[in-house]
Protein backbone atom coordinates (compact mmCIF):
# COMPACT_ATOMS: atom_id res chain seq x y z
CA UNK A 1 0.00 0.00 0.00
CA UNK A 2 1.77 3.40 -0.62
CA UNK A 3 0.67 6.88 -1.77
CA UNK A 4 -0.25 7.44 -5.51
CA UNK A 5 2.58 7.88 -7.60
CA UNK A 6 3.98 11.29 -8.35
CA UNK A 7 2.30 12.46 -5.10
CA UNK A 8 3.32 15.66 -3.10
CA UNK A 9 3.01 15.24 0.57
CA UNK A 10 0.54 17.12 2.03
CA UNK A 11 1.88 19.79 5.08
CA UNK A 12 -0.95 18.64 7.49
CA UNK A 13 -3.27 15.63 7.92
CA UNK A 14 -5.81 15.85 10.43
CA UNK A 15 -8.01 12.93 11.08
CA UNK A 16 -11.47 14.02 12.70
CA UNK A 17 -14.01 16.60 10.69
CA UNK A 18 -15.87 18.27 13.72
CA UNK A 19 -15.13 20.91 15.79
CA UNK A 20 -11.61 20.36 16.98
CA UNK A 21 -10.53 18.92 13.20
CA UNK A 22 -12.48 21.21 10.07
CA UNK A 23 -11.71 24.53 12.60
CA UNK A 24 -8.02 23.67 12.84
CA UNK A 25 -8.18 22.54 9.11
CA UNK A 26 -9.83 25.91 8.09
CA UNK A 27 -7.23 28.10 9.79
CA UNK A 28 -3.94 26.29 8.28
CA UNK A 29 -5.90 26.15 4.65
CA UNK A 30 -5.99 30.23 5.03
CA UNK A 31 -2.82 30.31 5.55
CA UNK A 32 -1.54 28.70 2.56
CA UNK A 33 -0.61 24.75 4.00
CA UNK A 34 -1.75 21.96 1.88
CA UNK A 35 -4.42 20.08 4.74
CA UNK A 36 -6.36 17.23 4.27
CA UNK A 37 -9.22 16.59 6.86
CA UNK A 38 -10.43 13.25 7.09
CA UNK A 39 -13.65 11.37 8.67
CA UNK A 40 -14.79 8.18 8.83
CA UNK A 41 -18.13 9.08 8.85
CA UNK A 42 -20.00 9.90 5.50
CA UNK A 43 -22.08 12.30 6.91
CA UNK A 44 -21.13 14.73 9.79
CA UNK A 45 -23.88 15.27 11.67
CA UNK A 46 -25.56 14.66 15.44
CA UNK A 47 -22.78 13.37 18.20
CA UNK A 48 -23.35 13.83 21.53
CA UNK A 49 -22.30 16.98 23.20
CA UNK A 50 -23.92 19.51 25.31
CA UNK A 51 -24.03 21.97 22.91
CA UNK A 52 -23.11 25.22 24.77
CA UNK A 53 -20.54 27.35 23.36
CA UNK A 54 -19.43 30.82 25.82
CA UNK A 55 -18.67 34.16 24.00
CA UNK A 56 -15.30 33.24 23.50
CA UNK A 57 -16.47 30.43 21.33
CA UNK A 58 -18.84 32.87 19.23
CA UNK A 59 -16.52 35.57 18.53
CA UNK A 60 -14.14 32.76 17.50
CA UNK A 61 -17.16 31.56 15.17
CA UNK A 62 -17.28 35.53 13.65
CA UNK A 63 -14.43 35.25 12.72
CA UNK A 64 -14.37 32.64 10.51
CA UNK A 65 -17.70 33.87 9.13
CA UNK A 66 -20.18 31.99 10.58
CA UNK A 67 -22.06 34.34 12.27
CA UNK A 68 -24.43 35.42 9.33
CA UNK A 69 -24.88 31.38 8.24
CA UNK A 70 -25.74 30.42 12.22
CA UNK A 71 -28.10 33.23 12.25
CA UNK A 72 -29.93 31.67 9.34
CA UNK A 73 -29.84 28.70 11.58
CA UNK A 74 -32.07 30.12 14.22
CA UNK A 75 -29.42 30.61 16.44
CA UNK A 76 -30.01 33.64 18.76
CA UNK A 77 -27.05 34.35 21.51
CA UNK A 78 -27.86 34.96 24.87
CA UNK A 79 -26.81 37.90 26.34
CA UNK A 80 -27.86 37.99 29.86
CA UNK A 81 -27.54 35.03 32.69
CA UNK A 82 -29.86 34.09 35.37
CA UNK A 83 -27.09 32.30 37.68
CA UNK A 84 -27.85 30.65 40.86
CA UNK A 85 -24.54 29.00 43.10
CA UNK A 86 -26.30 27.80 46.68
CA UNK A 87 -28.25 30.75 48.06
CA UNK A 88 -27.02 33.44 45.92
CA UNK A 89 -28.94 34.40 42.74
CA UNK A 90 -28.52 36.90 40.19
CA UNK A 91 -30.17 38.11 36.51
CA UNK A 92 -27.00 40.35 34.57
CA UNK A 93 -25.87 41.07 31.34
CA UNK A 94 -23.02 39.00 29.80
CA UNK A 95 -20.28 41.23 29.65
CA UNK A 96 -19.80 43.02 26.11
CA UNK A 97 -16.16 42.09 24.80
CA UNK A 98 -14.51 43.50 21.62
CA UNK A 99 -15.02 41.15 18.93
CA UNK A 100 -18.75 39.45 21.39
CA UNK A 101 -21.69 38.89 19.17
CA UNK A 102 -23.27 36.90 22.19
CA UNK A 103 -22.55 35.37 25.74
CA UNK A 104 -23.78 32.37 25.08
CA UNK A 105 -25.39 30.04 23.05
CA UNK A 106 -26.51 26.44 22.25
CA UNK A 107 -26.23 25.09 18.69
CA UNK A 108 -26.47 21.55 17.78
CA UNK A 109 -23.89 19.90 16.37
CA UNK A 110 -26.02 19.04 13.32
CA UNK A 111 -26.05 22.75 12.93
CA UNK A 112 -22.41 23.93 14.25
CA UNK A 113 -20.15 21.10 12.66
CA UNK A 114 -21.71 20.99 8.93
CA UNK A 115 -21.11 24.71 8.96
CA UNK A 116 -17.24 24.16 10.32
CA UNK A 117 -16.88 21.13 7.18
CA UNK A 118 -18.14 23.77 4.87
CA UNK A 119 -15.70 26.39 5.96
CA UNK A 120 -12.91 24.18 5.79
CA UNK A 121 -13.33 23.18 2.43
CA UNK A 122 -14.18 26.72 1.37
CA UNK A 123 -10.84 27.60 2.78
CA UNK A 124 -9.21 25.40 0.83
CA UNK A 125 -8.58 22.36 2.59
CA UNK A 126 -9.49 18.94 1.27
CA UNK A 127 -12.15 17.27 3.19
CA UNK A 128 -12.75 13.34 2.85
CA UNK A 129 -15.73 12.04 4.42
CA UNK A 130 -16.03 7.83 4.81
CA UNK A 131 -12.43 7.79 5.04
CA UNK A 132 -10.95 5.67 8.15
CA UNK A 133 -7.43 5.98 9.11
CA UNK A 134 -6.72 1.97 9.90
CA UNK A 135 -2.66 2.88 10.76
CA UNK A 136 0.11 5.46 10.81
CA UNK A 137 3.07 5.80 8.52
CA UNK A 138 6.13 5.76 10.34
CA UNK A 139 10.04 7.04 8.90
CA UNK A 140 13.16 4.61 9.24
CA UNK A 141 13.65 6.60 12.62
CA UNK A 142 10.63 6.28 14.07
CA UNK A 143 8.88 9.79 13.16
CA UNK A 144 4.77 9.68 11.87
CA UNK A 145 4.83 10.50 8.28
CA UNK A 146 1.09 10.28 7.49
CA UNK A 147 -1.90 7.71 7.59
CA UNK A 148 -3.00 4.56 6.30
CA UNK A 149 -6.65 4.90 4.91
CA UNK A 150 -9.39 2.92 4.19
CA UNK A 151 -11.93 4.62 1.78
CA UNK A 152 -15.89 3.59 1.74
CA UNK A 153 -15.27 2.19 -1.74
CA UNK A 154 -12.74 -0.46 -0.43
CA UNK A 155 -9.84 1.24 -1.60
CA UNK A 156 -6.85 1.58 0.92
CA UNK A 157 -3.81 3.99 0.38
CA UNK A 158 -1.25 6.34 2.53
CA UNK A 159 -1.27 9.91 2.68
CA UNK A 160 1.98 11.07 3.21
CA UNK A 161 2.26 14.49 5.61
CA UNK A 162 4.62 16.72 7.50
CA UNK A 163 2.16 16.56 10.52
CA UNK A 164 -0.46 14.02 11.17
CA UNK A 165 -3.32 15.91 13.89
CA UNK A 166 -5.46 13.64 15.63
CA UNK A 167 -8.99 15.91 16.36
CA UNK A 168 -10.44 12.10 16.51
CA UNK A 169 -12.48 12.74 20.19
CA UNK A 170 -11.55 10.67 23.25
CA UNK A 171 -12.11 7.48 21.40
CA UNK A 172 -8.79 8.82 19.53
CA UNK A 173 -7.68 6.39 16.79
CA UNK A 174 -4.50 8.87 16.63
CA UNK A 175 -4.04 8.75 20.36
CA UNK A 176 -3.87 4.70 20.03
CA UNK A 177 -2.30 3.98 16.98
CA UNK A 178 0.93 6.64 18.92
CA UNK A 179 0.44 5.03 22.32
CA UNK A 180 -0.66 8.51 23.97
CA UNK A 181 -0.81 8.06 27.86
CA UNK A 182 -3.18 9.71 30.00
CA UNK A 183 -2.29 11.75 33.40
CA UNK A 184 -4.16 13.76 36.04
CA UNK A 185 -7.53 11.27 35.22
CA UNK A 186 -10.96 11.66 37.13
CA UNK A 187 -13.63 9.55 37.50
CA UNK A 188 -17.30 12.07 37.32
CA UNK A 189 -19.52 11.90 39.96
CA UNK A 190 -22.91 13.07 38.75
CA UNK A 191 -24.84 11.75 35.53
CA UNK A 192 -26.34 14.12 32.79
CA UNK A 193 -29.11 14.33 30.73
CA UNK A 194 -30.64 16.60 28.50
CA UNK A 195 -33.18 17.42 26.03
CA UNK A 196 -34.87 20.10 23.59
CA UNK A 197 -38.76 21.47 23.81
CA UNK A 198 -40.58 23.63 21.51
CA UNK A 199 -43.18 26.46 21.73
CA UNK A 200 -41.07 28.24 24.47
CA UNK A 201 -41.21 30.82 26.17
CA UNK A 202 -38.19 32.80 26.53
CA UNK A 203 -39.26 36.03 27.74
CA UNK A 204 -38.12 39.38 26.68
CA UNK A 205 -34.50 38.46 25.63
CA UNK A 206 -32.73 35.26 25.41
CA UNK A 207 -31.73 34.35 28.88
CA UNK A 208 -28.92 31.24 29.62
CA UNK A 209 -30.37 29.93 33.36
CA UNK A 210 -27.39 27.82 35.25
CA UNK A 211 -28.53 26.90 38.76
CA UNK A 212 -26.67 24.97 40.79
CA UNK A 213 -27.96 24.74 44.49
CA UNK A 214 -27.91 22.11 46.88
CA UNK A 215 -27.32 18.43 45.08
CA UNK A 216 -28.71 19.84 42.17
CA UNK A 217 -27.59 21.54 38.93
CA UNK A 218 -29.54 22.77 36.24
CA UNK A 219 -29.50 24.39 33.08
CA UNK A 220 -31.60 25.93 30.16
CA UNK A 221 -31.60 27.99 27.03
CA UNK A 222 -32.59 29.30 23.96
CA UNK A 223 -31.03 26.83 21.17
CA UNK A 224 -30.89 26.66 17.02
CA UNK A 225 -34.20 26.83 14.75
CA UNK A 226 -36.51 27.62 17.62
CA UNK A 227 -35.32 25.01 20.15
CA UNK A 228 -34.93 25.39 24.20
CA UNK A 229 -32.62 23.30 26.07
CA UNK A 230 -33.03 21.62 29.26
CA UNK A 231 -30.39 20.00 31.19
CA UNK A 232 -30.32 18.37 34.38
CA UNK A 233 -28.01 16.30 36.78
CA UNK A 234 -29.79 14.07 39.06
CA UNK A 235 -29.20 13.99 43.22
CA UNK A 236 -27.26 10.92 44.26
CA UNK A 237 -30.96 9.56 45.71
CA UNK A 238 -32.41 9.85 42.76
CA UNK A 239 -30.28 8.15 39.93
CA UNK A 240 -32.88 4.85 40.17
CA UNK A 241 -35.96 7.15 39.72
CA UNK A 242 -33.87 8.31 36.29
CA UNK A 243 -33.07 5.37 35.20
CA UNK A 244 -37.06 3.88 35.65
CA UNK A 245 -38.69 6.95 34.45
CA UNK A 246 -36.08 9.19 32.60
CA UNK A 247 -38.25 11.58 30.61
CA UNK A 248 -41.06 11.93 34.23
CA UNK A 249 -38.00 12.83 36.50
CA UNK A 250 -36.14 15.08 33.98
CA UNK A 251 -39.44 16.90 33.99
CA UNK A 252 -39.64 16.96 37.17
CA UNK A 253 -36.10 18.41 38.09
CA UNK A 254 -36.72 21.54 35.53
CA UNK A 255 -39.92 22.33 36.79
CA UNK A 256 -38.09 22.66 40.04
CA UNK A 257 -36.24 25.65 38.49
CA UNK A 258 -38.53 28.42 38.65
CA UNK A 259 -37.23 30.38 35.07
CA UNK A 260 -36.81 27.04 33.53
CA UNK A 261 -40.92 25.85 34.38
CA UNK A 262 -41.94 29.55 33.43
CA UNK A 263 -40.55 28.92 29.96
CA UNK A 264 -41.69 25.12 29.06
CA UNK A 265 -44.79 26.20 31.02
CA UNK A 266 -46.78 25.68 27.52
CA UNK A 267 -43.58 23.58 25.35
CA UNK A 268 -43.80 20.29 24.49
CA UNK A 269 -40.33 17.85 24.24
CA UNK A 270 -39.03 18.13 20.68
CA UNK A 271 -36.04 15.51 20.84
CA UNK A 272 -35.01 12.61 22.13
CA UNK A 273 -32.98 12.64 25.86
CA UNK A 274 -29.82 12.24 25.72
CA UNK A 275 -27.33 11.41 28.68
CA UNK A 276 -23.60 10.77 30.04
CA UNK A 277 -23.69 8.35 32.63
CA UNK A 278 -20.25 7.18 33.28
CA UNK A 279 -17.05 8.68 32.34
CA UNK A 280 -13.68 10.56 33.25
CA UNK A 281 -11.78 13.50 32.75
CA UNK A 282 -8.05 12.93 31.37
CA UNK A 283 -5.06 14.94 30.03
CA UNK A 284 -3.11 13.15 27.38
CA UNK A 285 0.58 13.15 26.36
CA UNK A 286 -0.55 16.08 23.38
CA UNK A 287 2.35 15.43 20.77
CA UNK A 288 5.33 13.33 20.00
CA UNK A 289 7.54 12.74 16.81
CA UNK A 290 5.63 13.77 14.01
CA UNK A 291 2.21 13.90 15.68
CA UNK A 292 -0.09 16.43 17.48
CA UNK A 293 -3.53 15.89 19.56
CA UNK A 294 -6.52 18.59 19.52
CA UNK A 295 -9.50 18.96 21.56
CA UNK A 296 -11.44 16.30 23.48
CA UNK A 297 -8.60 13.49 22.12
CA UNK A 298 -6.41 15.27 24.07
CA UNK A 299 -7.90 16.85 26.92
CA UNK A 300 -11.49 16.04 28.46
CA UNK A 301 -13.33 17.47 31.61
CA UNK A 302 -16.46 17.71 33.70
CA UNK A 303 -19.13 18.76 31.27
CA UNK A 304 -20.51 20.70 33.83
CA UNK A 305 -19.14 23.83 32.51
CA UNK A 306 -19.42 23.45 29.13
CA UNK A 307 -16.28 23.77 27.43
CA UNK A 308 -15.58 21.06 25.17
CA UNK A 309 -16.50 23.26 21.94
CA UNK A 310 -14.81 25.73 23.05
CA UNK A 311 -11.57 24.05 24.41
CA UNK A 312 -11.27 23.01 20.50
CA UNK A 313 -11.55 26.26 19.11
CA UNK A 314 -9.29 27.63 21.68
CA UNK A 315 -6.45 25.22 20.90
CA UNK A 316 -7.01 25.84 17.58
CA UNK A 317 -6.47 29.09 17.44
CA UNK A 318 -3.48 28.45 19.48
CA UNK A 319 -2.17 25.44 17.47
CA UNK A 320 -2.40 26.82 13.79
CA UNK A 321 0.03 30.02 13.75
CA UNK A 322 2.56 27.46 15.60
CA UNK A 323 2.05 24.92 12.58
CA UNK A 324 2.29 27.30 9.99
CA UNK A 325 5.73 29.00 11.71
CA UNK A 326 7.39 25.31 12.09
CA UNK A 327 6.47 24.46 8.73
CA UNK A 328 7.49 27.42 6.95
CA UNK A 329 10.92 27.17 4.63
CA UNK A 330 10.96 23.22 4.74
CA UNK A 331 12.18 22.98 8.67
CA UNK A 332 13.54 20.09 10.02
CA UNK A 333 11.46 17.47 11.59
CA UNK A 334 12.77 18.33 15.39
CA UNK A 335 11.47 22.12 14.57
CA UNK A 336 7.95 20.79 14.14
CA UNK A 337 8.20 18.89 17.06
CA UNK A 338 9.52 21.35 19.63
CA UNK A 339 6.26 23.54 18.46
CA UNK A 340 3.81 21.17 19.02
CA UNK A 341 5.53 20.09 22.09
CA UNK A 342 5.79 23.91 23.26
CA UNK A 343 1.98 23.23 22.40
CA UNK A 344 1.70 20.95 24.96
CA UNK A 345 2.89 22.47 27.54
CA UNK A 346 0.97 25.54 26.86
CA UNK A 347 -2.38 23.21 26.98
CA UNK A 348 -1.36 21.91 30.66
CA UNK A 349 -0.50 25.14 31.93
CA UNK A 350 -3.78 27.00 30.55
CA UNK A 351 -6.47 24.40 31.18
CA UNK A 352 -5.08 22.92 34.86
CA UNK A 353 -6.94 25.53 36.83
CA UNK A 354 -10.20 25.03 34.58
CA UNK A 355 -10.11 21.24 34.71
CA UNK A 356 -10.18 21.62 38.44
CA UNK A 357 -12.88 24.12 38.31
CA UNK A 358 -14.77 21.78 36.10
CA UNK A 359 -14.41 18.99 38.82
CA UNK A 360 -15.82 21.00 41.28
CA UNK A 361 -18.64 21.99 39.68
CA UNK A 362 -19.08 18.05 38.59
CA UNK A 363 -18.73 16.99 42.49
CA UNK A 364 -21.70 15.13 43.87
CA UNK A 365 -23.71 17.34 46.86
CA UNK A 366 -23.55 20.83 47.37
CA UNK A 367 -20.30 22.92 46.02
CA UNK A 368 -18.13 24.58 48.58
CA UNK A 369 -20.18 26.86 50.49
CA UNK A 370 -17.06 29.61 49.83
CA UNK A 371 -18.08 29.57 46.02
CA UNK A 372 -21.25 31.33 46.37
CA UNK A 373 -19.84 33.49 49.03
CA UNK A 374 -17.46 35.05 46.61
CA UNK A 375 -19.67 35.88 43.55
CA UNK A 376 -22.21 37.24 45.88
CA UNK A 377 -19.38 39.43 46.94
CA UNK A 378 -18.31 40.34 43.59
CA UNK A 379 -22.12 40.90 42.36
CA UNK A 380 -22.19 43.45 45.04
CA UNK A 381 -19.64 45.35 44.15
CA UNK A 382 -20.56 45.39 40.20
CA UNK A 383 -17.68 42.81 39.53
CA UNK A 384 -19.91 40.23 38.52
CA UNK A 385 -18.64 40.32 34.76
CA UNK A 386 -14.94 38.60 36.33
CA UNK A 387 -17.13 35.44 37.01
CA UNK A 388 -18.87 35.44 33.60
CA UNK A 389 -15.54 35.58 31.86
CA UNK A 390 -14.43 32.17 33.46
CA UNK A 391 -16.94 30.85 32.12
CA UNK A 392 -15.29 31.95 29.29
CA UNK A 393 -11.37 31.14 30.39
CA UNK A 394 -10.62 35.14 30.07
CA UNK A 395 -9.94 35.13 33.42
CA UNK A 396 -8.20 32.50 35.59
CA UNK A 397 -9.88 30.23 38.30
CA UNK A 398 -7.33 31.73 40.91
CA UNK A 399 -7.88 35.39 38.96
CA UNK A 400 -11.66 35.41 40.59
CA UNK A 401 -11.28 32.99 43.53
CA UNK A 402 -8.06 34.40 45.08
CA UNK A 403 -6.76 33.48 48.19
CA UNK A 404 -7.69 36.68 49.96
CA UNK A 405 -11.21 36.55 48.38
CA UNK A 406 -11.79 33.38 49.70
CA UNK A 407 -10.24 33.81 53.28
CA UNK A 408 -12.27 37.54 53.18
CA UNK A 409 -15.47 34.70 52.17
CA UNK A 410 -14.59 32.48 54.68
CA UNK A 411 -14.35 35.07 57.68
CA UNK A 412 -17.76 36.79 56.95
CA UNK A 413 -19.05 33.30 56.68
CA UNK A 414 -17.82 32.26 60.63
CA UNK A 415 -18.56 35.44 61.53
CA UNK A 416 -22.51 35.52 60.40
CA UNK A 417 -22.59 31.97 61.17
CA UNK A 418 -23.65 31.19 57.70
CA UNK A 419 -22.07 27.70 57.38
CA UNK A 420 -23.84 25.83 55.10
CA UNK A 421 -25.90 24.22 58.33
CA UNK A 422 -22.14 22.31 59.21
CA UNK A 423 -21.02 25.11 62.20
CA UNK A 424 -17.76 26.40 62.27
CA UNK A 425 -15.35 22.96 62.32
CA UNK A 426 -17.06 22.33 59.13
CA UNK A 427 -16.45 25.45 57.30
CA UNK A 428 -13.14 25.25 58.37
CA UNK A 429 -12.65 21.23 57.79
CA UNK A 430 -13.85 22.72 53.94
CA UNK A 431 -11.23 25.40 53.46
CA UNK A 432 -8.95 23.00 54.19
CA UNK A 433 -10.13 20.64 51.87
CA UNK A 434 -9.90 23.06 49.23
CA UNK A 435 -6.61 23.95 50.04
CA UNK A 436 -5.28 20.35 50.05
CA UNK A 437 -7.16 19.45 46.70
CA UNK A 438 -5.69 22.48 44.77
CA UNK A 439 -2.26 21.33 45.96
CA UNK A 440 -2.76 18.20 45.05
CA UNK A 441 -3.85 19.03 41.30
CA UNK A 442 -0.79 21.28 40.87
CA UNK A 443 1.33 18.47 42.19
CA UNK A 444 -0.27 16.35 39.73
CA UNK A 445 0.22 18.77 36.39
CA UNK A 446 3.70 19.17 37.35
CA UNK A 447 4.23 15.33 37.86
CA UNK A 448 2.05 13.32 35.71
CA UNK A 449 0.58 9.75 36.98
CA UNK A 450 0.15 7.50 33.93
CA UNK A 451 -2.94 5.58 33.83
CA UNK A 452 -3.69 2.63 31.70
CA UNK A 453 -7.26 2.83 31.82
CA UNK A 454 -8.55 4.28 28.73
CA UNK A 455 -11.62 7.08 29.22
CA UNK A 456 -15.15 5.16 29.13
CA UNK A 457 -18.40 7.14 28.50
CA UNK A 458 -22.09 5.71 28.24
CA UNK A 459 -24.36 7.14 26.73
CA UNK A 460 -28.07 6.66 26.66
CA UNK A 461 -30.47 8.26 24.18
CA UNK A 462 -33.81 7.82 24.44
CA UNK A 463 -37.45 8.68 23.73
Amino acid sequence: MSAPEGQEPLDVVIVGARCAGSSLGALLARRGLRVAVLDQATTIGFTLSSNILQADSLAFLDRLGLTGRLREAGVRPMRRVDMRLGDFRCLVDFPDRAGDVGGAACIRREVLDPLLVEAAREAGASVRLGTKVTGLVRGTDGRVTGVEIAERGGGRAELSARLVVGADGRASTVARLTGARQYHVTRNERNYYWTYFEGVDTGEAPTFVFHRWGDRHILGGTADNGLYIVGVSPERHERESFQDDLEGSLTAHAMSCEPIAKAIASARRATRVYGIRRFSGYFREASGPGWVLLGDAGHFKDPAGGRGIGDSFHQAERLAPAIETALAGRRSGAEVDSATAAFGRWRDRTYAEYYGLAADLGVAGPIAGVVPEVVSRLHARGKADQVLDLLSHRVTVLGVLTPARVLGATGRMLRDGNANGGGRRALLAELGSLGATEIRRRRAMRKPEYAAVPPHAETELSV
